[in-house]
């Protein structure tokens, strides 16, 4: 596992550390508007960010996801807007699958486009069933040599301006194993979106539902094998957790400086708050939860790029860490600045954002039962191996 970024990545966090400073301005106004900043996704876009990670094969620059996480991690720290970093996690998720599960045919399609300014969805979620995979109802059917698609997900982060969507649903003919990955484009015949969502926080990730009514797709549409959608999902969904944890880590680097700055100007009792036992404390579990986070992401990353039978658990684990210590910090930063932290301003409005992430890409609830039941499935493999050499040969 890397114990720092190198020469490279250590560039890569600075270029888009002052990417953010460029940028916060405008997506405080896209904020305060409820709208999508489109003018600097496209801009992030022309500085290569979403290029790292993407073989030279397909115009990207064939790097490693360390240095896509570098940048990102770098973005965080300046960018001061949580919801534009979710819309980046949701858009990565594609780019990501695609590498790994696309045809030929398909990444020449699609990653160019991903890669140039057009918005990746991955759409999961429905209304009876949140989280939970097993009861998703979206499906296709064959009919004439063409899959018909039909169903209806929900609160799908970047649905209202998404371009691509990947999305979860079922070839039921397909038998018991039937979920499947379908990757589908806006302007399909069929397609419809609501609008966004007014949420709490996050106002400038549009968040929204798809429809679809016997929308005519082919095999360019299945992505990967086709009842394989749940293995290829869980890889996919991977990644997004583990930059859950990063992008909480980072985002925190702002927040503990300002209470710091905060702390020995602000006086009380006849001293600098800085110098109160209760104040110190709030500091440093912010430092904590900081480092906490940024090193079990960078465990769980390290898991995940080699394939490691815990790469689900601690990518589950950093998702969890991450989201939870973000929140627990936003609430020490408004304590410290007691009433005017309270009143609508730039840490309200953070504490609205941070939230969200609770429950955004699983909820915390959901990350535990997933680590619990890879603990389990670990548990009984250790227990199944330990009773098979007991077995006379």
């Amino acid at each position: 596992m890397q114990l720092s970024w190198n020469a490279e990545q250590t560039q890569l966090r600075e270029l888009y550390q002052n990417f953010g400073k460029k940028i916060s301005e405008r997506t405080k106004a896209c904020y305060s508007h409820h709208e999508f900043d489109h003018q600097s996704w496209q801009e992030l876009a022309d500085e290569g960010i979403w290029r790292l990670a993407v073989p030279e094969a397909y115009g990207g620059e064939g790097k490693t996801w360390w240095e896509f996480s570098a940048a990102v991690e770098g973005l965080a720290t300046t960018i001061g807007d949580l919801g534009f970093l979710l819309s980046m996690i949701a858009h990565i998720g594609c780019i990501r699958v695609l590498n790994l599960h696309g045809t030929e045919e398909q990444k020449q399609r699609y990653l160019p486009a991903l890669m140039s300014g057009a918005i990746g969805a991955t759409a999961i979620t429905e209304p009876s069933g949140g989280s939970d995979v097993a009861r998703i109802t979206t499906s296709a059917h064959l009919e004439n040599g063409r899959y018909i698609l039909n169903g209806h997900k929900a609160h799908i982060t970047n649905a209202p301006v998404a371009d691509i969507i990947v999305m979860v649903g079922r070839i039921p003919e397909l038998g018991r194993q039937d979920i499947t990955l379908f990757i589908l484009e806006r302007t399909f015949e069929g397609m419809s979106f609501a609008e966004a969502e007014h949420m709490l926080g996050n106002h400038t990730s549009p968040t929204g539902d798809i429809f679809l009514q016997d929308v005519k797709i082919d095999e360019l549409s299945i992505l990967g094998q086709a009842g394989n959608g749940l293995n290829i999902l869980y890889n996919m969904i991977s990644l997004d957790r583990v930059l859950y944890g990063l992008v909480g880590a980072a985002f925190m680097e702002p927040i503990l400086d300002e209470s710091m700055k905060f702390s020995f100007e602000r006086h009380a009792f006849k001293t600098q708050i800085a110098n109160h036992q209760y104040v110190q404390s709030k500091l440093t579990d912010i430092k904590m939860a900081i480092e906490s986070s940024r090193w079990v992401s960078y465990a769980a990353l390290d898991k995940l790029i080699r394939n490691d039978d815990e790469a689900s658990l601690m990518c589950s684990l950093a998702k969890y860490v991450g989201t939870e210590n973000l929140f627990q910090v936003l609430q020490h930063a408004m304590q410290l600045k007691a009433h005017s932290g309270y009143m609508m301003g730039e840490i309200a409005q953070m504490f609205c954002d941070v939230t969200g992430t609770r429950i955004a890409g699983g909820t915390s609830d959901i990350q535990r039962v997933n680590m619990f039941n890879q603990m389990k499935r670990q548990y009984e493999m250790r227990w199944a191996a330990c009773n098979s050499e007991l077995v006379p040969q």
